[in-house]
């Protein structure tokens, strides 16, 4: 048991360190932890052993952590398997396993978000579906915490409160701020035109259609935008 208690805490130790340089503090946080129930001579005593079982097993234990990367790989590159062959609740369960090993990867939150947006599209019961709509709100908001401008998370959470939610209001901060650094994104910039419109504020939806006249290189993008702006100005 002694032994197998040294393994795991060395285990925890490499797992939270870069090297074994930050040995010291491990052992300090350590010895803390036991402040006023070891001697100090049973401190050093266990501080050697764990040293030791340190430099007998660190191999081991690195090679458990790097196959664990590897695993969350794996999972991630799999889940991508299923999403574009579109299985999506497997792909959503492979992302979630992931995330199991790789605990604070935006883009594995955001491709779980995005798996269970499009599977909750095939589902014929509005409980179940609402439920993985929601599901995937979380991932998104998730994803926007570890990083506040990915912006697709930014464009996804955005599609899901406009076109799912029916709440364009939400939508428009998430737009904004994927707006201020991805400034030609064209086509954030008609969903938060969309948005506009459905919150009858018309002026500044046919503003951003104006712009997107004045500054695309797509033929494709401006006549849909000269489109929209005539029926803007029709409902006026």
């Amino acid at each position: 048991m002694k032994k197998i208690a040294l393994l795991f805490a060395a285990a925890l130790f490499l797992a939270g360190c870069n090297r074994i340089k930050d040995e010291r503090a491990f052992f300090d946080i350590m010895n803390q932890m036991d402040e006023g129930h070891l001697t100090s001579e049973q401190m050093r005593s266990r501080e050697r052993e764990l040293r030791a079982a340190i430099r007998e097993n660190r191999r081991i234990l690195e090679e458990r952590v790097t196959a664990a990367r590897d695993l969350a790989r794996f999972h991630q590159m799999l889940g991508r398997l299923y999403l574009d062959n579109g299985m999506y609740l497997l792909a959503a369960q492979e992302f979630e396993n992931a995330l199991q090993i790789t605990n604070k990867n935006p883009v594995l939150f955001y491709f779980a978000g995005l798996a269970y947006a499009r599977y909750a599209k095939s589902l014929v019961d509005e409980t179940m579906q609402f439920a993985k709509l929601l599901l995937a709100e979380r991932y998104y908001l998730k994803a926007l915490e570890y990083n506040p401008n990915f912006s697709r998370a930014l464009y996804a959470i955005s599609v899901l409160y406009v076109f799912e939610f029916d709440q364009p209001d939400r939508a428009i901060l998430y737009l904004e701020r994927l707006l201020e650094t991805q400034r030609s994104d064209f086509e954030a910039m008609f969903l938060l035109a969309n948005a506009y419109v459905r919150l009858g504020l018309l002026d500044k939806a046919s503003a951003i259609y104006d712009n997107i006249i004045r500054n695309t290189m797509s033929t494709v993008f401006r006549r849909q935008a000269e489109e929209n702006k005539r029926q803007l100005d029709a409902w006026r």
